[in-house]
Formats: C-alpha cells, sequence, structure tokens
C-alpha cells in the first residue's frame, strides 16, 4: 500500500510540474505565425530537459503505483 501511495504522489507533482510550466509559458506574448507555441517558448527557456525529467517522475510513480496494487504480500 505504501508503494501506491509514493507512486500516486509522484504522478501528481509531476503532472503539476509539467502543467505549471505549461502555464507559465504561456504567460508571455510570443508567437509563431500569429500562433501561440507553448513549446517553443518552453525551449527559449531552456525548460525542455525539466519538461522531461518531470515526465520521467510522472512514469516512475505510475510504475511503481502499478507495482504497488499487483505485490503479493507473503
Amino acid at each position: 500500500m505504501k508503494k501506491v501511495i509514493l507512486g500516486s504522489a509522484l504522478i501528481l507533482a509531476g503532472i503539476i510540474s509539467i502543467a505549471l510550466i505549461l502555464a507559465g509559458s504561456m504567460a508571455n506574448e510570443w508567437t509563431i505565425n500569429g500562433e501561440f507555441s507553448s513549446l517553443w517558448n518552453i525551449s527559449q527557456y531552456g525548460l525542455m530537459p525539466a519538461i522531461y525529467i518531470f515526465t520521467g517522475i510522472a512514469i516512475i510513480g505510475l510504475v511503481l503505483a502499478v507495482w504497488g496494487l499487483f505485490d503479493k504480500k507473503d
């Protein structure tokens, strides 16, 4: 049960972190051909490695939570 709770917390932390970076990147008025582009804004700030790390944290949390669900204790 501890793995499920830890995994859920990691998923939540990863998703919230990604959402904050995406929301923060759209605060500026940078556009490409008149269209807003969050990925271009994120790459201009050099935050793509942070997106990858937070995505990895969320995936690790998902794996940990699923592992905790199927873990049998003897």
